[in-house]
């Protein structure tokens, strides 16, 4: 994924500051990238390298650090191997000179070619994971941060109203409006002495022990422990789906605090009437009715349908096979819905 510097003065900064311009250059796919040999050979005109007067002699670096993740750029995508981009802006100002041309050949979220990008140097990212190219890509490429603003607003306008109807609720202090933050699932799972079957949600927490006889934490059923007994309830055991237990919600209303929160088996009856009559009910409807978006229904992986299938998401006890099996109906739907509007708004571009 080669990148150019070059700047575009009608480009607002997206970083406080302006950012280099990715050129057309951006592969994914299982061949090499074409653009790559092209774009080396370009920057070997623009900066040869020349064995006989070949000076580079840097020391290692070894000046404290000081970062933050609390950045714009940081939070921008989620990457579980994501590193400060001012840390590594360090490194290559140390390292390297203007003009020069940093690798990258595991570039994860990118956080290396964007912060040579930023230094004034030419980047080429690689990475086996299409997503991480993909983050990589758009991590790099600036846009006009007004226009993507009214893009936002005017994709926010045309999905809200659905989006509100999936997420509505009721406020339980003041019965007024409310709207679902998220929603707590929790597997069902068989006591092996009384055969109740409990959430793991409303077990209660106990003291067990190990094989070895050390002590642990052990996961009790209420209804025995009510019956002065101690019977652990085993993940490992038969499954027998997941429920809604809890839902945040925010009151539109006008409640001082705006969030609050109850559950299934909450004490308060009233919030347990909410509970079924607004929650339950309203996650029933969306149940019984088709999605009307397109939404992709891919295995996990994009295994064929002949393939044997092997890696972390595959492992007995997963109950997705399929990536829309990742969400929930509601949450499919929302995502849809957006998509499609997104799609609509943008054309052609990605």
């Amino acid at each position: 994924m080669p990148g150019k510097v070059s700047y575009n003065a009608k480009q607002e900064v997206l970083f406080k500051k302006k950012a280099a311009v990715m050129p057309k250059g951006y592969y994914s796919g299982d061949q090499p990238n074409p653009n790559l040999r092209t774009f080396v050979k370009q920057h070997l005109l623009e900066k040869p390298y020349d064995p006989e007067n070949d000076d580079y002699d840097t020391p290692a670096f070894d000046q404290p650090i000081d970062t933050t993740k609390a950045t714009a750029i940081y939070n921008m995508h989620t990457y579980w191997s994501k590193k400060p981009h001012d840390a590594i802006r360090r490194y290559i100002r140390h390292y390297t000179s203007p003009g020069d041309l940093v690798l990258d050949p595991f570039c994860g979220s990118g956080g290396t070619a964007l912060a040579a990008l930023m230094e004034g140097r030419k980047a080429i990212a690689i990475d086996r994971s299409p997503a991480a190219t993909f983050i990589t890509k758009n991590y790099c490429t600036p846009v006009d941060t007004e226009e993507l603003q009214e893009a936002f607003a005017e994709l926010k306008a045309k999905v809200k109203p659905e989006i509100d109807w999936l997420y509505e609720t009721r406020c339980d202090r003041c019965g007024g409006k409310a709207t679902t933050g998220y929603t707590v699932y929790s597997q069902v799972f068989q006591c092996p002495r009384c055969l109740q079957k409990i959430p793991l949600f409303d077990c209660i927490a106990g003291e067990g022990l190990t094989q070895a006889g050390k002590p642990k934490k052990i996961r009790v059923c209420p209804y025995c422990h009510e019956k002065g007994q101690t019977e652990e309830i085993k993940t490992t055991g038969d499954k027998f789906g997941a429920i809604p237990v809890l839902v945040s919600y925010q009151c539109q209303s006008g409640c001082k605090p705006k969030r609050d929160g109850r559950r299934h088996n909450d004490p308060d009856p009233l919030k347990r009437d909410y509970f079924e009559r607004y929650d339950l009910a309203k996650i029933r409807e969306i149940e019984g009715r088709a999605i009307p978006h397109w939404y992709p229904t891919d295995r996990m992986m994009h295994a064929p349908e002949d393939q044997e299938c092997w890696g972390a998401e595959w492992r007995p006890g997963r109950n997705f096979r399929t990536v829309d099996e990742l969400f929930t109906k509601r949450n499919l739907w929302a995502l849809s819905s957006i998509m499609k509007e997104a799609q609509k708004a943008s054309g052609n571009k990605d």
